[in-house]
C-alpha cells in the first residue's frame, strides 16, 4: 500500500486580496517522509516570485521581503512547472487553507493551469486544531507554544520556516491518529509465512529516536511523571544492573 505523501505549504503575498490583484511572492513546502521530517534538500521547496507589482510597505513589515529583492526573481508562470512537479498527487497541509489556496488558484488560473484541487487534496490545520483542541487559540504561534515547538527564529513570517513549523504542529496534532486500510482477503488462501530468519529487523534511526524522546518529554511535562515507556527502560536497566552485580 503506497504511503500518502504529505506536504506542508505556506505562502507570502503582497496583500490579503487574491481576487483584488494581490500576488504570491514566496512559496514554502516541506514534504514528510511517511510522518517524519527529514533534513533532505529534496524534501524542501522554496520559491521567491516576482509579483509584477509593488509590495506595499505594510506587507514588507510582516514578511521582510522587499521590492528590490524580488526584482530579479522569476514570475509565477516561470516556476509553475517546478511547483506542480513537487506537489502533484500529494496532500497539502495548510494553516488557514482558504487563504493560500485562493492565491494559488488565482495564480494557476492566470497560467491556464486550473486550480490547486486539480493536483492535490488539502487539509486545513486550523479546522483540525479547532476539532482536536476546542476552546484553544489555534494560530500557528499559539499551537507552537501549546506543543512546545521552538519558533524563536520566526522574527518575520517566512513561507519555508512556517511550513517547517506547521509540519511539527501537524505531527503533534495527529499523534496516534494514523489510519489503516482494511483489506478484504481470503483467509484460506494466504501465502505461507516466511521463516523467521527471512525477516529484516530495522532499527530506529537517530532522528527517529530523537523525535520519540521529544514527544516523551512533552508528555511527561504535561503529566508531571515518567512515561510508561521510560519506566520500562528504567526497570530493564535496573534488573540488568542487579543481575550483573
Amino acid at each position: 500500500m503506497a504511503t500518502q505523501r504529505l506536504i506542508t505549504l505556506d505562502t507570502e503575498t503582497t496583500g490579503l486580496e487574491a481576487q483584488g490583484g494581490d500576488r504570491i511572492i514566496e512559496i514554502g513546502c516541506v514534504a514528510l517522509d511517511g510522518r517524519l521530517l527529514t533534513n533532505r534538500p529534496e524534501d524542501r521547496l522554496q520559491l521567491y516570485i516576482n509579483p509584477e507589482r509593488e509590495v506595499p510597505a505594510d506587507a514588507i513589515e510582516v514578511h521582510g521581503i522587499t521590492n528590490e529583492f524580488l526584482a530579479d526573481k522569476p514570475k509565477f508562470a516561470e516556476i509553475v512547472d517546478q511547483f506542480l512537479a513537487f506537489v502533484n498527487g500529494g496532500t497539502l497541509i495548510i494553516h488557514n487553507a482558504a487563504f493560500d489556496t485562493g492565491f494559488l488558484d488565482a495564480e494557476l488560473e492566470r497560467c491556464g493551469r486550473g486550480k490547486i484541487s486539480d493536483y492535490c487534496e488539502v487539509i486545513d490545520t486550523i479546522k483540525l486544531a479547532k476539532q482536536l483542541l476546542p476552546g484553544r487559540a489555534v494560530s500557528l504561534a499559539s499551537l507552537c507554544r501549546y506543543y512546545e515547538i521552538d519558533d524563536s527564529a520566526r522574527t518575520y513570517h517566512g513561507a519555508l520556516l512556517d511550513a517547517q513549523l506547521l509540519a511539527e504542529v501537524y505531527q503533534s496534532l495527529t499523534r496516534g491518529q494514523d489510519t489503516f486500510e482494511l483489506l478484504n482477503v481470503d483467509a484460506d488462501n494466504l501465502p505461507p509465512i516466511p521463516p523467521f530468519e527471512a525477516f529484516v529487523i530495522t532499527k530506529a534511526t537517530d532522528e527517529e529516536i530523537a523525535e520519540h524522546n521529544r514527544i516523551l518529554d512533552i508528555a511527561e511535562k504535561k503529566c508531571k511523571g515518567i512515561s510508561i515507556w521510560r519506566k520500562g527502560t528504567e526497570a530493564d536497566t535496573s534488573e540488568a544492573s542487579t543481575e550483573a552485580n
